[in-house]
């Protein structure tokens, strides 16, 4: 996606943003970021910038290509990172508080993830530093289950045919091979970022800048050239210049872990997967979680028609039942290539 087209299309989700009181970005919750397709741009590895959460910093972009994590789109990593520190903030608040819910939202998007909590007996009355310590325990397996999920949610709009980024095709965008594995790494990253004690935002945007290079080090980033080669090698079976062939739909329910889509013939070394992120371990602290998703578009009505889903939707007991449907569709009418 080009610089122009960038700021067009933060242009447009801002205009729908302030109008809407669901996403995040003007509330001190995360910027929007849009991402790519493999067949766009591809970013340089050496050109990384500094993370920020918020704005006025200069942050690279574009697709990478990793020999152990598949290609990496980095708007998508950033995106889900900062959404996962945002919520984490969310949660800890309202857990020490013994609030019975709280709301986040992806910014500038008319969805809302809606965490209901449920205490043990007596959270009123135990000490402040005791209540502070499981709110945080508590808030690392929350903060990164709600923001991955909510960006598998988006997946599954822009499948149904919602255009977020206004120009792109029904389909074309929708789990494209590398968005599930770049937003659960973002996830993962602002998860370590936290554990360090990074949760101030400058604190944060530096350990994010660390962590992001760190890592794609540790995956086998390769430069920009050598990515679009190795693109090249799978173009006519992955991908045609019109669309994408292969998509990673396994959302992580079906085997408990991410895993990346790998183009053949770059490496003998095995993928790096990554955890699927969910709510178990919060049965330790006695806290009970509810957690649903919901949004003011039409495709979301869609999607739940799909699997025959009465009510709110509920990603944990949902989701396999809209990718089921989103599988079938997609082999059957599409013949595209499934992970």
């Amino acid at each position: 996606m080009a610089h122009t087209a960038r700021v067009f299309l933060f242009l447009a989700a801002a205009g729908v943003g302030l109008f809407s009181g669901s996403g995040c970005g003007l509330d001190g919750g995360p910027r929007p970021r849009w991402g790519f397709t493999p067949k766009q741009y591809h970013g340089d590895p050496n050109d990384l910038g500094t993370h920020s959460y918020g704005y006025g910093r200069q942050e690279g972009y574009g697709i990478l290509y990793t020999l152990q994590g598949g290609n990496i789109d980095l708007d998508h990593l950033r995106g889900t990172a900062d959404l996962t520190r945002y919520t984490y903030v969310k949660a800890y608040t309202a857990i020490v508080k013994g609030k019975s819910s709280f709301r986040v939202g992806p910014a500038f998007e008319l969805t809302t993830n809606v965490v209901r909590l449920e205490y043990p007996e007596g959270w009123d009355q135990r000490p402040a530093a005791e209540k502070e310590k499981i709110a945080h325990e508590a808030a690392l397996i929350i903060a990164p289950a709600v923001a991955y999920h909510s960006s598998v949610w988006h997946e599954m709009l822009t499948w149904q045919g919602l255009h977020f980024a206004l120009i792109e095709p029904e389909h074309e965008s929708a789990f494209s091979w590398e968005d599930l594995y770049s937003n659960a790494l973002g996830a993962h990253l602002a998860i370590k970022a936290i554990q360090k004690g990074a949760i101030p935002v400058q604190d944060y945007n530096q350990a994010m800048t660390e962590l992001i290079q760190q890592t794609l080090t540790e995956l086998g980033v390769v430069s920009r050239q050598r990515s679009l080669e190795i693109l090249e090698s799978v173009r006519g079976t992955w991908f045609t210049s019109n669309k994408l062939l292969r998509r990673h739909m396994e959302v992580g329910f079906e085997t408990g872990q991410i895993i990346p889509c790998l183009i053949p013939g770059q490496t003998d070394q095995p993928p790096v997967c990554l955890p699927w992120p969910n709510l178990d371990g919060l049965d330790k602290y006695g806290i009970k979680v509810v957690y649903t998703i919901q949004s003011s578009y039409l495709e979301a009505g869609a999607l739940k028609r799909r699997a025959d889903i009465q009510g709110k939707v509920e990603p944990f007991k949902h989701y396999p039942l809209i990718m089921e449907k989103i599988k079938q569709e997609a082999v059957e009418k599409y013949h595209y290539l499934l992970q």
